[in-house]
């Protein structure tokens, strides 16, 4: 349809008749604007061009300003809407402006600029702009060009109206990469004539305009204008200058650094703002959030502005302290009151990012020059602001705090008996949070100071609210400390917390039933004293406190109930289990409502009951799982907000339950309640598959269709962290069961099939690590040949794209430390960075090492695609690289055996060498390496490893090498030795007498059960053998000998004779036949070394049996003559 055409088609009638629609569009009358909404969808489908030609049409010409501005609205609305093309339903999405073609673009485009240039009236005219810049900017992104356009805004500009100048900013802001082309000389001056207009709303979309500007610049190329980053905008209205501040804002989030030859200037501006009474909070706040996202954004150039935190920190330190007299504060039952713009609590959230950002060697000088006295003063509101600065600061400046604890307590404890209550309240907030943020420093060496002072303010019954805050203090100090820290103060403690469990206050009764439940999973079995007293007052609450006011009192009771439960153990708590499982069923039966606060205390108090009673839990499964199975399966609540909306109307609408997320440029608000509910309900499944094995196979294949698809599942963490972690527990649970429900190789193949599809497109390295553990676990649960060729082959693949994006993380860190900015506060952040990258390597390593347990040699063509990226890890110089390249090389020998001779001319020589590298994991992992080439390589390996042993012995020789770090190095070494020895020794490369004699000399292993069985096994052999080079001239080395088997049989865990401790998370498997030989062969390498070493002894004479007893650590013997291996 041509141009011509499009105007033709665009008649008076048609634009009447739509004039008409648009008109019932905004009628009060449901029925007419649906009436009126379903025949412009059908216009839209049926006649796109000309509907969407007509509406620029209005845009420009119809009378009414009302109907001009509405139909600009539509118009943008209607043509980036997405066309619907049943006939290509895999097509690209594309939008109907696209779609009509150039000739009506064309018309449409004419029409507006027409109408931007002619309209009058100032509110259409905006919306308007906004309707060009937005087709502007899709149209960009869509590869066309809009040349009029351009033009068009720097008419506005030369324009004599102030309003058409404001217009072509205001495009501008909104689309900066329609003049990105253009000399930045010639931006330049443009933009600065923009900002020294005599209107001050020119002024003000100049500064919008320049900034957004510069966010699409290269940071480099910023320089020339900074000049004008200042806002330009008086204080007369307040509002543009709230304005300006946010688009500072916006170039600091974008650009930080490259903000630096203006930072001095921005510092005293904004603090000067901020310290500016006459103006309102709001713009003081924005003032001071420009230098928030400074600090955030580059810390460690904002650390080297002491001006900075001196101009800041004394301003809000005020800001803390501007509190008001409130009476209600006392009796309000209402502990969620706050006003989250006041004052004092947008002062400590600042604090808190201050700290966070900069650290403690910025923060705490000036702040804790200014507490004490704050602390001193007879305002209660400087010694209350004082405190909640603590609270707010500990954890960003914590690795400084934590060596001053005690001066910090010593300044804040006194304040619990302050004379006024909210002061005792803030003290007990920063107890609580110093709890929490010095973990587990703290209660290791403060317990008995802190709790002495904080205990007896559970007494203080004329202030309800401080008495509570004390109690929540108490929840913070226990999830950390040691029970016997905490024993002798338990029966003070629950004789406190009994009395607020009979006051009048509902949230009173509730933080003390939260705080039973966590001291009293903090005193495990010592809780068995308080138990009768406190179980039955519970399960009376679940029996009579049936009114909705109650359900989060209810909900907090069957927490503390099942915690109880947990820490006392099955058979304290079994005479009341029946009872409290009616209970709880019951209450499960009658929840209606969806937000229900009892729903998930519910879910976790069913899980923890599980835990307790085991396999006697599986009868209850069938009402259990349901109501569990339904929250697992829960969708997210979005909501798409409009970006035009306020921020004051988005938050009327949309309450602290809500997450608000820029996604594509658009705004998305997501209910984190559903989420949260979402999470625990998977991460109680964990516990049911762990618990209840074979119990719970026949839920298995439910429960793998729902969490299966979560691994992908982006909007929380812990629902992708908990769905991962499920898996191996459900493979184990149906292979538990004498007729899996599945079949276990298919389910297999999909999970791995979804791993390798998350692997592939993973940018959080925490959770790639989990999908590597999960792996690996699962491989574990499955044993050999259980993975097919192809997704092996994808699994590699997908992770060789990964450990490239490693190799990226790990040059960007290193131009960090390269940065004109970076300290030493930077290097913990980067360290962080660092060790989760390790961490994820090692969890790859698991994997890897699992696929090659499983499939030995087969597993070589899949891991040719691994070799060259193993190969320059190996050439690293980071510790953790190496390491982890030469473990997977240490794998490719132990399980291809000969067939990894292939790769020996690419790992030998380095691993040889790392043999008596400085670092001891490196040592390690090399002499591991080298021992299994001497044990699985076959004879390509023989020479290499012989000439291997000068570097072995070196490193069993070295300088501290018995201690702690170097020990299981060492040993690694020692265990080498014997394996070449015993593999290697009959080929004739080297002097086997002369390193058996060596090898001997350097005994004993005590530390390492893997490599302790085979090196004993071989010692014995060859005593067995009367082997010479062993026993010496005349046995002269009897009692040496002797005395290195009676430190193995003295080295308890040396030899695993039982199931390995685990802890309460990890993958138990039921033990293997191959499990059960391995103890069975320990049990005999004990006997046996056990029978040597009596006979050794019986043949020494008196004297020496007297030395060796005596070259015994006393403790050691005590094990020996426990044990009976030694009378």
């Amino acid at each position: 349809m041509a141009q011509t055409m499009v105007a033709e088609a665009v008649t008076p009638e048609f634009v009447n008749q739509l004039a008409a629609v648009l008109a019932q569009l905004v009628s009060t009358d449901n029925s007419v604007r649906t009436a009126s909404e379903e025949a412009l969808n059908a216009q839209l489908s049926s006649q796109c061009e000309l509907l969407l030609a007509a509406l620029a049409h209005v845009v420009r010409t119809y009378p009414d300003e009302h109907l001009r501005s509405f139909a600009a609205i539509l118009l943008r609305r209607l043509a980036l809407k997405p066309k619907q093309q049943p006939s290509a339903p895999n097509a690209e999405e594309v939008s109907y402006y696209v779609w009509i073609g150039e000739s009506p673009r064309k018309y449409i485009e004419s029409e507006l600029l027409q109408a931007l240039h002619g309209e009058q009236v100032s509110a259409v005219r905006h919306k308007v702009a906004d309707t060009i810049a937005e087709l502007g900017k899709h149209m960009l992104l869509k590869g066309y060009t809009w040349n009029e356009l351009a033009h068009a805004i720097f008419e506005c500009a030369r324009s004599p109206a102030a309003e058409h100048r404001t217009s072509g900013f205001q495009i501008i802001a909104q689309v900066p990469s329609l003049v990105s082309d253009t000399d930045a000389q010639a931006m330049k001056r443009f933009f600065g004539q923009g900002l020294q207009d005599a209107n001050v709303d020119v002024r003000l979309e100049a500064l919008h305009a320049s900034a957004a500007y510069m966010n699409d610049l290269e940071a480099q190329m910023i320089e020339p204008f900074l000049d004008f980053v200042l806002p330009t905008i008086g204080k007369e209205d307040e509002t543009q200058l709230d304005s300006a501040l946010g688009y500072l804002i916006e170039l600091a989030e974008f650009h930080p650094r490259a903000l630096r030859s203006c930072i001095p200037q921005l510092i005293q501006y904004t603090s000067q703002l901020m310290k500016d009474e006459d103006l309102e909070m709001t713009t003081r706040q924005t003032a001071l959030e420009v230098l928030l996202t400074l600090a955030e954004g580059a810390p460690g150039m904002m650390r080297k502005h002491a001006s900075f935190c001196q101009s800041v920190i004394p301003v809000l330190l005020q800001w803390m302290s501007n509190l008001e007299e409130n009476e209600a504060w006392f009796n309000s039952d209402d502990t969620e009151e706050e006003d989250v713009e006041s004052d004092d609590i947008v002062g400590g959230e600042a604090f808190d990012r201050i700290a966070r950002a900069l650290g403690g060697k910025s923060v705490l000088p000036i702040t804790f020059s200014l507490i004490p006295s704050m602390l001193a003063s007879e305002d209660w509101r400087k010694r209350h602001g004082a405190l909640m600065t603590i609270s707010a600061i500990g954890e960003g400046c914590a690795k400084i705090m934590e060596a001053e604890l005690l001066n910090v307590l010593t300044l804040i404890l006194p304040h619990l008996r302050d004379p006024h209550p909210r002061v005792q309240w803030a003290t007990c907030n920063a107890l609580g949070q110093m709890c929490t943020d010095f973990a587990p420093t703290v209660q290791n060496k403060y317990a008995e100071m802190l709790l002495t002072s904080l205990v007896p303010v559970l007494d203080y019954s004329d202030y309800p609210r401080v008495q509570t805050h004390a109690a929540a203090a108490l929840v913070n100090f226990c999830q950390e400390v040691e029970k016997d820290a905490i024993a002798t103060f338990l029966p003070s403690i629950f004789q406190k917390l009994v009395v607020l469990l009979n006051t009048g206050k509902t949230y009173v009764q509730e933080q003390a039933i939260t705080t039973i439940a966590t001291v009293a999973d903090c005193a495990g079995e010592n809780f068995a004293t308080y138990y009768a007293s406190i179980m039955p007052f519970l399960l009376n609450i679940l029996k009579q406190a049936h009114n909705k006011e109650f359900r989060l009192l209810r909900g907090k009771t069957m927490e503390c109930a099942s915690l109880i439960a947990l820490a006392v153990g099955k058979e304290v708590f079994a005479p009341d289990a029946a009872e409290m499982i009616e209970l709880l069923r019951l209450t499960q039966a009658s929840i209606t409502d969806d937000d229900d606060p009892q729903s998930s205390y519910l879910l976790a108090a069913w899980a923890r009951l599980c835990k307790v009673l085991a396999e006697d839990f599986v009868p209850y499964l069938p009402f259990v799982l349901p109501p569990l199975m339904r929250s697992a399966q829960l969708k997210p609540d979005f909501a798409l907000i409009d970006t035009e909306e306020s921020e004051a109307s988005i938050r009327e609408q949309y309450d602290e339950d809500w997450e608000m997320l820029e996604i594509d440029g658009k705004r998305i608000g997501i209910k984190t309640t559903i989420l949260e509910e979402k999470c625990t309900a998977v991460e109680m499944l964990i516990c049911y598959a762990r618990e209840l094995g074979a119990g719970f196979a026949p839920y298995a294949k439910e429960v793998m269709d729902t969490v299966l698809p979560l691994l992908r599942f982006f909007f929380h963490e812990g629902v992708r962290h908990a769905a991962a972690g499920v898996i191996p527990y459900l493979f184990i649970s149906v292979l538990k069961a004498q007729q899996p429900p599945f079949n276990v190789q298919a389910a297999w193949h999909e999970v791995l099939k979804k791993i390798v599809e998350t692997i592939s497109d993973e940018t959080d390295i925490a959770f790639l690590g989990q999908l590597y553990s999960t792996t690996q676990e699962c491989l574990e649960v499955l044993g050999p040949n259980s993975t097919d060729e192809t997704l092996r082959l994808a699994f590699v693949k997908e992770s060789a794209g990964q450990l490239e994006a490693y190799f990226k993380r790990a040059v960007v860190r290193e131009e960090s430390r390269r940065d004109q900015d970076y300290d030493a506060e930077d290097e913990d952040a980067i360290g962080e960075e660092e060790t989760m990258d390790d961490a994820y390597l090692q969890d790859f390593s698991t994997a890897l090492h699992q696929f090659f347990r499983n499939h030995g040699e087969a597993y070589l063509p899949q891991f040719d695609i691994l070799a060259p990226y193993v190969q320059r890890f190996l050439n690293s110089g980071q510790t953790p690289a190496r390491q982890w390249a030469i473990c997977v090389f240490d794998d490719v020998i132990e399980f291809a055996g000969p067939a990894s001779a292939r790769y020996q001319q690419q790992f030998w020589d380095l691993m040889a060498q790392a043999i008596v590298d400085p670092a001891a994991e490196i040592r390690q992992a090399a002499a591991y390496g080298v021992g299994v080439a001497a044990q699985f390589g076959g004879p390509a390996y023989t020479q290499a490893v012989a000439g291997a042993l000068p570097n072995l012995f070196a490193a069993i020789n070295m300088q501290g090498a018995r201690l702690d770090d170097n020990v299981l190095a060492t040993e690694n070494a020692v265990a080498a030795v014997a394996k070449i020895c015993k593999f290697a020794g009959h080929a004739g490369v080297f002097d086997l007498d002369q390193v058996l004699r060596a090898w001997v000399a350097a005994m004993p292993i005590v530390e390492d059960q893997d490599e302790a069985p085979l090196a004993y096994t071989y010692l014995l052999d060859l005593i067995q053998q009367n082997n010479q080079a062993v026993l010496g001239s005349s046995n002269a080395n009897v009692p040496s000998i002797a005395l290195i088997l009676a430190e193995a049989l003295a080295s308890s865990d040396l030899f695993p004779l039982a199931a390995p401790d685990v802890g309460a998370h990890d993958v138990v498997l039921p033990p293997t036949p191959q499990d059960l030989a391995k103890r069975a062969e320990a049990s005999s390498l004990v006997t046996r070394i056990a029978t040597t070493l009596r006979q050794m002894m019986a043949a020494c004479d008196e004297a020496t049996r007297g030395r060796v007893w005596n070259s015994v650590d006393v403790r050691k013997r005590k094990v020996l003559m426990d044990k009976g291996y030694l009378s």
